[in-house]
């Protein structure tokens, strides 16, 4: 046997990489589903919401009511459970349209691990932990626990009558030292963990861009180290390259101005963009130097990059679309091509840049895009006033961006681009409106 080990030519040495446990992620192990033909794993998400210190997570995945489901039934059960609850509704539209999906701890002994290969190299990362996720039955115990009260007491009454007289016996047993201290102990975990407030989460499907984001956080570049006490042993050891990291909306919000900093003044200036959603050219600069860029930074070179990111709307940059939805990405919710959010916020902006009012409800209509979507591109430049009219987030001009040398060159250029885009917009409605009559 050993022989033959020996003489097993090695065909191909793949190199492998362990990525940082500090990622904390968790598995969740979902009940096998026997039909292949079962789609609700794969359905939308309506809901999802996790415990950070118990750890617990629930996920809500939406029924489909149109094909093969008792509507009347729906309903029926949806009706018992705002009778037996005493919180908010939990199926606002009358009938049981979701089926949710509550975590469980396994216990284990050993390091699950999870791992992504390319081909041409093996990337590892420790889980933090393994989660049952069993479904979460509500709306039929609460009924049968209604159900099996109303039994029991037609049952006593019946026993009462049969039997007039009945005498009661109690028995007491002595508790073990320390069992109610334990009693006690489980009592108050058991209160913690319910008093602890849900946290909602946003989830992000399969080929979205924020998860390929998440999923290159395993491709990180590597360098090997050579031991010190002993040569022989190469370390391959794992290490981020900011500089190079890919930067979209959720990844600038977790870094703070000390990790900025180590980013070229692109980055720096993309990630600005996406958190501030609208800066002005004056407080964009200010807050580049606060993150080491130095104060003589020429002002042409800031701008040639803040108009290869972002367009102007009344002296204030925000970042482009194409930025925000780059390419080969679906949108968060109904999984809407790049490009159709691209056309509906730029939409949107000049809407909003013309004093035009903003519907979210006809506007969907004209993109067919669903409301969350129509909102998420919204709330990217606009907020809602006292009036509970959208405008947009700044509207004030500082004046700054005027006193550069080349001025009217940049707004040119901006008059032109949107001219241009307005034009696509029109000419991509038209040809969709035909599509609809046809």
């Amino acid at each position: 046997m050993d022989n033959e080990i020996e003489d097993d030519e090695i065909v191909k040495e793949i190199p492998v990489f362990l990525s940082n446990d500090a990622m904390k992620l968790l598995l969740l192990h979902y009940p096998t589903r026997l039909s292949k033909n079962d789609k609700l794993l794969s359905s939308a998400v309506t809901k999802c919401k996790y415990k950070s210190e118990c750890e617990d997570l629930e996920i809500c995945y939406a029924l489909d009511t149109d094909k093969n489901y008792d509507k009347g039934h729906g309903q029926e059960l949806a009706a018992e459970m705002d009778q037996t609850s005493k919180d908010e509704s939990s199926y606002p539209s009358g009938m049981v349209d979701h089926l949710s999906f509550e975590s469980h701890n396994t216990s284990s002994n050993t390091t699950d691990m999870i791992m992504y290969t390319s081909g041409k190299s093996i990337h590892l990362c420790p889980l933090k932990k393994t989660l049952n996720m069993l479904p979460k039955l509500s709306h039929i115990d609460k009924i049968d626990l209604k159900d099996d009260n109303k039994k029991s007491s037609l049952n006593h009454n019946d026993s009462e009558e049969e039997e007039e007289e009945s005498e009661q016996i109690m028995a007491k047993f002595k508790d073990r030292p320390g069992k109610k201290s334990e009693k006690k102990k489980m009592q108050e975990m058991v209160h913690q963990r319910a008093m602890e407030p849900w946290i909602d989460l946003n989830f992000i499907p399969n080929g979205h861009y924020f998860s390929r984001g998440e999923l290159d956080k395993f491709l990180l570049p590597h360098s090997n180290i050579i031991d010190e006490k002993d040569p022989d042993i190469s370390i391959t050891k794992v290490f981020k390259e900011v500089n190079d990291e890919n930067i979209n909306t959720i990844r600038a919000r977790q870094l703070s101005h000390s990790e900025i900093k180590s980013y070229s003044l692109e980055k720096q200036i993309k990630i600005f963009l996406l958190n501030a959603k609208m800066i002005s050219t004056n407080m964009l600069i200010n807050l580049l130097h606060k993150c080491g860029v130095p104060t003589d930074e020429s002002i042409t070179t800031i701008l040639t990059h803040l108009k290869e990111l972002a367009v102007l709307v009344r002296g204030n940059w925000t970042i482009k679309s194409e930025h925000l939805y780059p390419d080969n990405t679906i949108s968060s919710h109904f999984g809407l091509s790049n490009e159709t959010m691209r056309l509906l916020r730029d939409y949107m902006i000049h809407l909003l840049d013309s004093n035009q009012i903003v519907n979210r409800k006809n506007i969907g209509k004209m993109f067919n895009a669903p409301p969350e979507e129509v909102k998420d591109a919204l709330t990217s430049v606009a907020v809602l006033d006292e009036n509970k009219t959208w405008k947009l987030l700044v509207t004030d001009n500082d004046g700054f961006l005027e006193t550069v040398e080349n001025f009217n060159e940049i707004y040119k250029e901006q008059s032109d681009w949107w001219a241009t885009r307005v034009k696509q917009i029109n000419t991509w409605l038209e040809k969709k409106t035909k599509k609809n009559f046809m």
